[in-house]
């Protein structure tokens, strides 16, 4: 992956639930309420890393734009 998933949206999709993992500065700071417990506060490579190794979990990075 090129970007260093510092600011931006991890999105994680599995069979069961798609949830948008919000990211600042390298960790998860919002997300669905069904996920929060588990990821709020977790380093997003991290997550990231674990997601690519699980089999049936689909992911997609997509990093933050600022508005100049």
């Amino acid at each position: 992956m090129d970007d260093d998933l510092k600011n931006g949206l991890i999105w994680w999709s599995t069979h069961r639930a798609t949830v948008g993992l919000i990211v600042r500065d390298g960790i998860v700071v919002e997300s669905a309420p069904y996920a929060r417990r588990w990821a709020q506060g977790r380093n997003a490579h991290k997550i990231y890393r674990k997601g690519e190794q699980q089999k049936g979990v689909t992911l997609a990075w997509v990093p933050a734009t600022e508005a100049k």
